[in-house]
């Protein structure tokens, strides 16, 4: 079995009205997930970049609501030149939606832009570890690949 992390992460410019209106889209049309660039974001960006890998588990969120459940499937990669409403996610990884929290499911940990899932313990592993496990159960009915 392949070692995979666990994170979550919200992705927003400084609006978190930004994140409801438009990452669902996001991630549906454009298949990424990302970060900007500013000063205070430099941790956050390092572990985006340099601690993510492929086959990573990210739940992305927007506050304490769940929005997705997705897995990375590339490398970290940089864009300054988008002219649309996702200009500001210059740190980009190509991601596949593994599912969607429709039903306004919360996380008990709703700060930060992007943390790992350390401790097994905590209530925010848990509902993401069970939440992936769930959605492998359903691929593995459908016979679809569960690494890239």
């Amino acid at each position: 079995m392949k070692k995979i992390t666990y994170w979550h992460m919200q992705m927003h410019p400084n609006d978190k009205s930004y994140g409801e209106d438009h990452v669902y889209s996001i991630l549906e049309h454009k298949r990424i997930i990302g970060l900007g660039d500013w000063e205070k974001g430099e941790k956050a960006i390092k572990k985006f970049r340099d601690d993510m890998n492929v086959n990573d588990i990210v739940a992305i969120k927007n506050g304490e609501k769940l929005i997705a459940l997705v897995q990375i499937i590339g490398g970290c990669y940089e864009v300054r030149d988008d002219t649309t409403n996702t200009d500001w996610i210059i740190n980009r990884r190509p991601i596949r939606i593994l599912d969607w929290a429709l039903e306004g499911q919360l996380l008990p940990q709703p700060q930060g832009t992007l943390n790992r899932c350390r401790n097994n313990e905590k209530e925010t592993t848990k509902i993401i570890k069970e939440w992936h496990k769930q959605v492998n159960i359903s691929f593995q009915k459908r016979k679809l690949d569960i690494y890239v």
